[in-house]
């Protein structure tokens, strides 16, 4: 599925967060492995995000019906998408539960990059690599080297 909601939690161990809605077909799968994988697809690929996002898993095989290349994990039983530039492999920690969603934390267990994309300092090089947000309602912004860059520093 795609997620909207997800986030970097912690370095020690690394962790990654997912908030999935428990009538999702997404949540009872995660809920029954206790893996999960977390896909980052570049910009020209949003309307597979979008397709992703809107379709169930319970009706349809996602993969062959909008033609999605993957490979099977590394570390755990998940899909790593072929197209996407970077990708964890997750097992799951912790479950909270907020409002009508569950938060899983999971151990990354395994991180795929396409160094290509990044830069030295491993953030994501924009010249080569366009990044889509979601802003909501089937909209994303698309991040790319026109996006303005602010760096603060240390007041230290």
């Amino acid at each position: 599925m795609a997620a909207a909601w997800h986030t970097y939690l912690g370095m020690e161990p690394p962790t990654y967060g997912v908030s999935i809605g428990r009538a999702r077909h997404t949540y009872n799968l995660i809920a029954e492995s206790g893996v999960f994988a977390v896909n980052f697809l570049p910009a020209h690929l949003s309307e597979w995000i979008q397709l992703i996002g809107t379709t169930s898993g319970r009706d349809i095989d996602k993969f062959k019906k909008f033609g999605i290349p993957y490979q099977d994990g590394l570390q755990v039983d998940v899909p790593i998408l072929q197209d996407a530039y970077f990708a964890y492999e997750c097992k799951v920690t912790d479950v909270r539960t907020h409002g009508d969603h569950e938060l899983f934390s999971g151990e990354i267990l395994q991180t795929y990059k396409d160094a290509e994309m990044f830069k030295e300092n491993q953030i994501p090089d924009l010249s080569k690599l366009q990044v889509p947000l979601y802003f909501g309602r089937s909209t994303y912004l698309i991040a790319d080297d026109t996006a303005k860059v602010k760096k603060h520093y240390d007041q230290g």
